[in-house]
């Protein structure tokens, strides 16, 4: 059996961290270094709930429900039912290719058959926050549910007229729109408004005070904004709303040049000369940037931004939130204009954050030079963007299925 169908078999909350650790090193670029993470994470999973960076295409959260609930009330074992799954979703893959081989967004497009994690894993988290998955466990506990919803004790649960009640009804949403008919032949990413409209109604009614529930209901069109904070979408959000994304972009863009600063050291220390030439000019490019936001961060409530991280993310470290405190103080004298990456003291607040984070794998410690021999660093950067990346893509997804595609030149969002 291919080592794909194995699944983590703790808390469904413990395994999600874990995957999302092992997503951060699956991108270029999405190391994160100075442990920014926590404080991160917290605000995105607010805005956007149910959503990941590996999240390509809104379809999945309809097409893995469908696969899935085919094998409820069959009899079968739990490998059998993983394996079955595993081969239908390897099904999937294929005919989204010969539906449309051009269309962005199949996950396992090359990989086929030897994909590591399939959508399912990817999706799983969404689909219950998105209150599109009732049943609450992990994968293979959704595996052993199936395998006994045909004993004795499964029967006998019933509805109030008295009708048994099924497994995919107490699994997933009793609203869940119908299966295509030839869904494995050729498949493809565009929703009915059906479908859509399912979509937009679950995310709304399970995640009403987020800021995805908040565009998704209010766009009329596709969305072209970069960012969470651009204009086009403030008019969308509430006060609330607004308020939470001013300052993660007020963070995002004081965290922007840490990783910066941490990789010029690392170049230096490697004697990499054109590297740290591309790394000045990135880090110019910040403190350019967030030259032009010094008086806003200036006037930033920071108590009321850590009120904010603390509600959202209760286990925060002291020592995160410290050093964070202490970068925003860092990022302010940038704003400023003041080359910070040159000075001692901010290159041993670094140093030493590593160290809180890696100990004696720190590749900034002198002594780890196999360290810094593995790492391949390099220029490239910009300010976090809490996943709207791909949660644009996916709010995209419902505005075709219900406007239609946008009219190419006319301006939206």
């Amino acid at each position: 059996m291919p080592s794909a169908l194995s699944w983590l078999d703790f808390a469904e909350s413990d395994r999600q961290r874990a995957m999302q650790v092992i997503d951060l090193f699956r991108e270029k670029n999405t190391v994160d270094e100075l442990g920014f993470a926590p404080i991160r994470d917290a605000l995105a999973d607010a805005l956007f709930p149910g959503t990941s960076t590996i999240q390509t295409r809104a379809r999945y959260f309809l097409f893995l429900p469908w696969l899935m609930r085919r094998y409820e009330n069959r009899k079968f074992t739990v490998p059998q039912i993983a394996e079955k799954i595993w081969k239908r979703e390897t099904k999937l893959i294929k005919a989204l290719l010969a539906g449309d081989e051009k269309q962005g967004g199949i996950i396992g497009r090359d990989a086929l058959d030897a994909l590591k994690r399939m959508p399912s894993s990817v999706y799983w988290r969404g689909l219950h926050l998105w209150g599109i998955r009732l049943f609450s466990g992990s994968i293979d506990q959704y595996c052993r549910r199936c395998a006994r919803a045909r004993s004795a004790a499964d029967q006998s649960v019933v509805t109030d007229d008295g009708e048994p009640l099924s497994a995919s009804s107490r699994n997933w949403h009793p609203s869940l729109p119908n299966e295509p008919d030839d869904l494995y032949e050729r498949a493809s990413f565009q929703l009915t408004a059906q479908e859509a409209e399912f979509l937009r109604e679950r995310i709304c009614a399970a995640q009403p005070t987020s800021m995805l529930a908040q565009v998704v209901s209010r766009a009329t069109s596709e969305l072209t904004a970069g960012f969470a904070w651009d204009d086009a979408l403030n008019g969308m959000l509430t006060p609330e709303l607004r308020t939470a994304v001013a300052h993660a972009r007020r963070f995002a863009m004081c965290a922007w040049g840490g990783p910066l600063i941490y990789s010029r050291m690392l170049a230096g220390m490697k004697q990499n000369a054109e590297l740290v030439t591309k790394l000045d000019i990135s880090l110019a490019e910040w403190r350019e940037a967030i030259g032009h936001e010094v008086t806003d961060l200036s006037e930033w409530d920071r108590g009321g931004f850590w009120s904010l991280i603390h509600r959202l993310n209760p286990r925060l470290s002291p020592r995160t939130q410290t050093f964070a405190d202490n970068w925003i103080g860092v990022a302010l004298r940038a704003a400023e204009g003041t080359p910070v990456w040159n000075e001692a003291a901010v290159q041993k607040l670094i140093e030493g954050r590593e160290r809180q984070l890696k100990g004696a794998r720190a590749r900034l410690r002198p002594e780890n030079q196999r360290a810094r021999d593995r790492w391949q660093g390099d220029a490239e950067g910009g300010p976090m963007d809490y996943r709207w990346g791909s949660t644009r893509i996916i709010v995209n997804d419902i505005m075709v299925g219900l406007h239609g595609a946008a009219d190419e030149g006319t301006p939206d969002a």
